[in-house]
């Protein structure tokens, strides 16, 4: 078996999509691939430039001479020659808005001498190694993809539904339930999608007692300086775990994603895995989770639009049973082709290249 160190800084952290990349993928480099997987991590919770000071400094002295260095998460030892590191998105370059400047200057300095001193570098999407190459200054065939996937517990129930009935798909003239999973950040586009969601009230095109429901994101009224929004119908259900999440994504009538940027984007493909038909912002690396138009597993909006936004949730709201049992079977057979242990494989395949 071939001796592996996983750089586990990221066991202290809530679990975002990187985050759950990480473990996913972690947890199959196990013996059916020959990986003899040996955790490092803090003994807790390390932020800023402390996190950092451990991973340049200490992570380095406990691998042992004969191991390679997995780190799953974006940043790892720039000493450290023998590693793969794993770089999700470009995002401090193309969005630097959305980061402090502390933040920004570290990773901006950061990631470039780790990417030219570590031996292979993978990311999850053909959008991100595009946007990495550029601003990493190497060539794009330097930097392998892996992608990303679901586990198997996300997956449809036909038990499960807003009524406790056997029924996903309701009449049109029901009280539709729109689900959206992000975050304040203003990448995730929430603002837009709550302000398309006030103008169908206002023009009365949405059905009385229709529900959007936001997942990861706090409620803005709650903070200053934060754009307040107040619609009827919006429903701030904070963070949840994985049980919920997937009973969410189960019971709602359609998943909407209107993010600006994604270096892959976990939520939709999960929704997709669910039978949640999604409809889907056209930005970035998420043509790549939702498929092609021919596909029709997603429904495409301009993120950058609230008419584009609005048009879509009033596009769902009048389709047919038919129309959206179709939507439900499409998303499934997209979702079916992104697996963890094709993403463990090729991550075990890469491992063993470092180690020759």
């Amino acid at each position: 078996m071939m001796p592996v160190s996983l750089n586990a800084r990221f066991r202290h952290r809530p679990v975002t999509g990187v985050e759950r990349f990480a473990e996913e993928v972690s947890s199959r480099l196990s013996e059916d691939l020959g990986i003899d997987l040996r955790e490092i991590s803090p003994s807790r919770r390390l932020d800023g430039l402390k996190g950092h000071g451990w991973e340049q400094f200490i992570l380095p002295r406990r691998i042992k001479s004969d191991e390679v260095l997995f780190s799953p998460c974006n940043t790892g030892p720039i000493s450290v020659r023998r590693q793969l590191v794993v770089i999700h998105d470009a995002a401090v370059w193309d969005c630097p808005e959305a980061f402090s400047s502390g933040f920004r200057t570290v990773y901006q300095q950061l990631l470039p001498r780790l990417a030219k001193s570590a031996a292979a570098v993978a990311t999850v999407s053909e959008f991100s190694r595009t946007r990495l190459a550029f601003h990493l200054g190497i060539s794009e065939e330097k930097i392998r993809l892996l992608g990303n996937a679901v586990g198997p517990e996300f997956s449809p129930s036909a038990s499960e539904s807003r009524s406790g009935e056997d029924s996903r798909v309701h009449r049109r003239d029901s009280t539709p339930v729109f689900l959206c999973v992000g975050s304040m950040d203003p990448r995730k586009n929430l603002a837009r999608l709550l302000r398309a969601w006030v103008s169908l009230q206002s023009s009365q095109k949405l059905p009385e007692g229709a529900r959007l429901q936001l997942i990861g994101g706090a409620n803005p009224n709650n903070f200053a300086g934060v754009e307040k929004i107040d619609g009827k119908g919006i429903e701030w259900l904070g963070r949840v775990d994985d049980a919920e999440l997937i009973h969410r994504y189960r019971c709602a009538d359609a998943f909407i994603y209107p993010s600006l940027y994604e270096g892959f984007g976990l939520p939709p493909l999960e929704a997709m895995a669910c039978g949640c038909p999604v409809l889907l912002s056209n930005a970035a690396s998420l043509p790549e989770v939702g498929g092609s138009l021919e596909e029709g597993a997603a429904l495409y909006f301009d993120p950058n639009s609230e008419q584009g936004i609005a048009s879509a949730l009033e596009s769902f709201i009048y389709l047919s049973e038919e129309s959206r049992l179709e939507m439900r079977t499409r998303a499934l057979t997209r979702a079916s082709r992104f697996a963890w242990e094709q993403v463990a494989s090729r991550t075990a395949e890469m491992l063993r290249e470092i180690a020759g």
